[in-house]
């Protein structure tokens, strides 16, 4: 770059002045000269380290509870009620009985069918011994005969299962609902006797965002509380993933279990559902360093002492840096003060952040 007439004039006036001993313009002239002479030096830079971090999210949702197992409890048959076992909110076992049909008749057809199966027995062992006897009752005969007894075991056994369907059990370990039965209701197979749930453990569904489908797995810890409630949360953690995304919100649902031992919360309950997971480490740089041009976002890289432009993609902005993804290797340094200054290929000069005055290897 030429220095300008006016430089030169400006020279040859102080020159004259001096010659008369005058001052005045020494100063001037003399920084412009050092200014001139300086301008083919390396610029001065402060620069740091791109470095990789991991981009952790906390997530937060809305589910509601439900037992581990839960059933609504129906009559397989219809009848008379004769007694009621159920006491609200109550423990019971499995097994344990909830309600009682009236059930004479099948008692009087199990019994009817142990008598018929005996009969049909005796026939057979009376076949058997006459036989035994060089008597010569049919081989046909003697097949009907044990037909018969199959016929009546089946019946007996028919006449047991239709005994025991007058009696409604519990199907597993839980606490019973309320039932609005009272002895003497004839009820039907429509009819709604109770309700039992498991809630040693509670069930909790809530969305997460497709992004994540690979990051929240089975074990993946979750914090979870009451919805309005200001409670310390409780730990749980994922124990099941749906097999799909749902296309209209572009999430998949996720199950957490809750420990209810100590029976603090109810089916029906909705919780917070709150979870850290990460997205995978991206490069971070300092926030002053990322620039913007006609084709996006860039930073400049020292590259064997000489400037180069990177292109690179914002991923977050965090506080004080940005993750970025592009051509930006971890390492490189950055140039984050002095960018007005930097052009592609032009020589820098590294400066030590904490004393811009002391450049680096000084």
């Amino acid at each position: 770059m030429r220095p300008s007439p006016f430089y030169f004039l400006s020279l040859t006036l102080c020159a004259v002045l001096s010659g008369l001993g005058l001052q005045g313009c020494s100063d001037t002239a003399d920084s412009k000269a050092t200014r001139f002479a300086g301008q083919g030096s390396a610029v001065a830079v402060i620069t740091a380290p791109a470095t990789r971090q991991d981009l952790r999210e906390t997530l937060t949702s809305v589910g509601t509870a439900r037992a581990l197992k839960s059933v609504s409890v129906f009559a397989e048959t219809s009848g008379r009620v004769t007694a009621v076992a159920i006491d609200a909110d109550a423990d019971v076992q499995a097994g344990d009985l909830l309600l009682q049909l009236d059930d004479r008749d099948e008692k009087l057809a199990v019994e009817l069918a142990a008598v018929q199966l005996a009969d049909a027995e005796r026939l057979v062992q009376r076949y058997i011994t006459v036989n035994a006897r060089d008597a010569n009752i049919p081989e046909s005969q003697l097949d009907d005969a044990r037909a018969a007894v199959d016929s009546a075991r089946i019946a007996l056994e028919q006449a047991k299962v239709d005994l025991d369907r007058r009696q409604i059990t519990a199907p597993f370990t839980g606490r019973v609902g309320i039932t609005e039965i009272d002895v003497g209701d004839r009820i039907d197979t429509n009819t709604l006797v109770t309700t039992i749930d498991d809630r040693s453990v509670l069930l909790v569904n809530f969305s997460v965002p497709e992004v994540y489908v690979d990051r929240v797995t089975r074990g993946t810890p979750v914090n979870v509380r009451l919805w309005d409630a200001a409670d310390a949360p409780v730990i749980g953690e994922i124990v099941a993933v749906d097999s799909r995304i749902d296309v209209n919100s572009r999430a998949f649902i996720a199950r957490a279990a809750i420990e209810n031992t100590a029976d603090h919360f109810r089916p029906g309950m909705a919780f917070e559902i709150s979870l850290n997971a990460s997205r995978g480490a991206y490069l971070s740089v300092p926030d002053v360093a990322v620039q913007w041009g006609a084709d996006g976002a860039y930073v400049w890289i020292m590259d064997d002492g000489k400037a180069s432009r990177r292109e690179v993609r914002l991923v977050k902005r965090l506080s004080g840096a940005i993750l970025i993804e592009g051509d930006v290797a971890e390492g490189d340094a950055v140039v984050m003060e002095g960018v007005q200054s930097v052009r592609a290929g032009v020589a820098l000069r590294r400066l030590d952040a904490e004393n811009p005055a002391i450049g680096v290897g000084d």
